[in-house]
């Protein structure tokens, strides 16, 4: 039996007209939003091609605008570099000698490091002594393991030549000699020991012609001398390579920066600890008593920059001459107090000795007969022939 609501009427039939009156509200809003769609639809359609004939109301034409002049055109347009043109980002470069400008806004240079694995540390030290000098660009081309003596290996009179057709070069900064402590086969095939007069002779020549491809291009170069090491023998050998140094870089008018006393101490002996370039304790020398720690790479950096900064404050441009009178290296007295604090015997020195010279390329040093070389047998660990037979 069917149940009724409250107004008597079956609960069927009720919900049956409800669901009629829903369904006509349904149909009107459906037409109604079709209908709505379509006036949109042809209200979009039709206003382009209205308002381009005028329908719609009047569009009034767009107000013309002042155009530039041919020579306002050429003045606001950027310049183009011509096709395979060489582009710089560099500032306007001075000739070399011109004062019109401070010394400080005349350019950016150019500083390339040459030399072998300390090289490649004084790079690092460099380059953060000077990161906050924008007129210095640091380049590092040195090259671990090289030196002059090994041109089968790595020829430098060779690589410098490549380095300044690849690089722009202002200032050469070099730093080598650490791998020079073995027998030199001159241009001749002859084989000559360390410190023979033969290996001398033969190792000006190449330091000569190294350091002349520099500066017959205008570099300004700067030859760092060699620091201060742990073992007495190998100091021994360096101190005698900054003496060539010295002596050829007064001989072709480039100043040698002493570095033995900077890293030494008080007594000029070598000190792992010393003071870094803020002054605190700190490990400087790496554990082979040859290279340096990060912070004493930085000291050995500030006492180049310290030359460079002088040089650029003083205007010094690529291609004049620097001056070369500081670069007295370590004196006598100096000299012999890093001897005596080694345990090595001094040279005597006598207040009457004259003026260093430039020598010829002769040997200024020969080592007594019992030092000549011993009888070289395959195999052992003192077999220094090269190259091997």
């Amino acid at each position: 039996m069917l149940s009724q609501n409250g107004t008597g009427w079956p609960r069927v039939f009720v919900r049956d007209g409800a669901l009629r009156a829903q369904g006509i509200e349904f149909k009107w809003f459906f037409r109604f939003a079709l209908a709505l769609f379509v006036v949109l639809a042809a209200a979009l359609w039709a206003w382009p091609s209205r308002a381009e004939s005028g329908g719609f109301g009047t569009v009034s034409a767009p107000i013309p605008l002042p155009r530039p002049s041919i020579s306002q055109n050429a003045a606001l347009r950027p310049t183009v570099p011509a096709p395979n043109a060489p582009v710089s980002i560099m500032p306007p470069i001075s000739e070399p000698g011109d004062r019109g400008s401070p010394p400080l806004l005349d350019r950016i240079m150019n500083v390339v490091i040459l030399g072998d694995s300390l090289g490649d540390g004084l790079w690092a030290g460099l380059y953060r002594e000077l990161k906050s000098d924008p007129r210095f660009n640091i380049i590092k081309r040195s090259k671990v393991s090289t030196g002059f003596v090994r041109k089968d290996y790595f020829d430098w009179n060779a690589e410098v030549e490549k380095v300044l057709a690849e690089e722009q070069v202002d200032i050469a900064v070099v730093m080598i000699g650490t791998n020079d402590r073995q027998v030199l086969v001159d241009d001749q095939g002859r084989r000559h020991r360390l410190r023979a007069p033969g290996w001398e002779a033969a190792y000006k020549q190449r330091v000569d012609r190294f350091t002349q491809s520099l500066t017959d291009r205008g570099v300004l170069v700067y030859w760092v001398g060699l620091p201060v090491m742990r073992s007495p023998r190998f100091g021994g050998d360096m101190r005698y390579f900054n003496t060539i140094y010295e002596e050829r870089a007064a001989a072709n008018g480039v100043p040698f920066i002493p570095t033995w006393n900077d890293l030494a101490d008080a007594s000029g002996s070598y000190q792992a600890y010393g003071p870094d370039t803020n002054g605190r304790r700190r490990l400087l020398r790496a554990d082979d008593g040859i290279h340096f720690t990060l912070a004493g790479y930085r000291v050995l950096a500030s006492v180049v920059a310290e030359d460079l900064v002088r040089d650029r404050n003083a205007g010094i441009l690529p291609g004049e001459a620097l001056p070369i009178e500081r670069s007295a290296v370590e004196s006598p007295t100096s000299l012999e107090q890093a001897a005596v604090g080694q345990g090595q015997t001094a040279p005597a020195v006598t207040s009457s000795s004259p003026p260093a010279e430039a020598s010829p390329l002769v040997a200024s040093s020969v080592e007594a007969e019992a030092a000549e070389t011993p009888e070289l047998r395959p195999g052992r660990a003192d077999d220094w022939r090269w190259p091997r037979l």
